[in-house]
Parts: structure tokens; C-alpha cells; sequence
């Protein structure tokens, strides 16, 4: 990890932090991934600096019939994705984004400024479970030894 990308993850780490309370808050993550949840806060609060591989994702989604809402967070080793879209059938819709490659140096996206990160966090703390939605948490956490 290089220090343009550390120093983005700098950064934006109070951010991913709060994605990470607003989805514990909810109390919607499975007692089989708490363990998994745990190194995934661990992982944000403190950051390591990791020289292997190594990949975490936090996907959150509510769903209503078949329109998917999903605020995701993706860390590794080649880069970093943040994003919310909607899925309504076959059609994929990005909202806010944010992605950094590693091994490019290059950014793309609408997610800069605190703003906008406010009102990304904002969606997300909007959500539950009224009116029918259907709410979950997919975590995955791999870091080479």
C-alpha cells in the first residue's frame, strides 16, 4: 500500500467507520458474521498497513420485490470502491461513487467532499425495514497471512 492510497484511506476512514456503526446500529448483521463483522470494524478503526493482499467488502442492501438498493464499501490491495446503486431487473443505476486504483494512481466519481459523504450516510441511515423492505449485510474480510 502506497502512501497516495493510505493517505486516502486516511482520508475517508471516519466515513467508512460511521457506514460501518449506521449497519451495526440496525442490528440487521447475522450472528453467524459477528466474528467477521469484527475484524471488518477492527479493520477500519485501525487501518494496518499492509504490505500482501487483502480485500474487505461491506454491502448493504434493502430490497423491495425486485428493486435492490445496495450501499457498498470495497477495500484491497489495487484499489478502493464506494459506491450506492439500484438494481431494478437487469438495469444497474450508480448514485454515489467513488473509486481509486492502485496501480494507476487515478479517481473517478461523485463522493469528494464531505457533503457528499453526508448525504450518502444520510441514505443510509434513512433505510429500515418499514413497508416491506428486506434489509441485509454481506461482509467478506481476506488478509494474506
Amino acid at each position: 500500500m502506497d502512501s497516495v492510497y493510505k493517505s486516502l484511506l486516511l482520508r475517508y476512514q471516519n466515513y467508512f467507520i460511521e457506514f460501518y456503526q449506521l449497519l451495526e446500529d440496525k442490528a440487521i448483521i447475522k450472528q453467524e458474521d459477528t466474528a467477521l463483522a469484527e475484524k471488518v470494524k477492527h479493520f477500519l478503526t485501525y487501518l494496518p498497513d499492509l504490505a500482501g493482499e487483502f480485500e474487505l467488502e461491506l454491502d448493504f442492501k434493502s430490497q423491495t420485490g425486485e428493486l435492490e438498493n445496495h450501499w457498498q464499501l470495497q477495500l484491497s490491495h489495487d484499489g478502493l470502491s464506494v459506491r450506492s446503486f439500484t438494481v431494478d431487473g437487469l438495469d444497474e443505476t450508480d448514485e454515489w461513487y467513488f473509486h481509486y486504483r492502485d496501480d494507476t494512481k487515478e479517481y473517478e466519481g461523485n463522493l469528494f467532499t464531505d457533503g457528499d459523504w453526508d448525504l450518502f450516510l444520510e441514505e443510509v441511515a434513512e433505510v429500515d425495514d418499514f413497508d416491506g423492505q428486506v434489509l441485509s449485510v454481506f461482509l467478506k474480510y481476506e488478509v494474506a497471512g
